[in-house]
């Protein structure tokens, strides 16, 4: 009961700050269409990495979702 109004207080201005900064999405989906144009980023071809990373001699970064 002692920390109820302060949790409340915080929780407004957690939401408050969401509100103000946003989420950003502009920006990312700005990023992804500028990396898809250059050919730098190989998605969901797994052969073509192992290719890369063969040809340039760099290690390959595998992200699993």
């Amino acid at each position: 009961m002692k920390f109820k109004i302060p949790s409340i207080i915080l929780g407004i201005l957690l939401l408050a700050a969401s509100f103000c900064f946003g989420h950003g999405d502009e920006d990312v989906s700005e990023d992804v269409e500028a990396v898809k144009s250059t050919g730098y980023w190989i998605y969901n071809d797994l052969d073509q990495g192992f290719a890369e990373a063969e040809k340039t001699g760099e290690p390959l970064l595998i992200v699993f979702r």
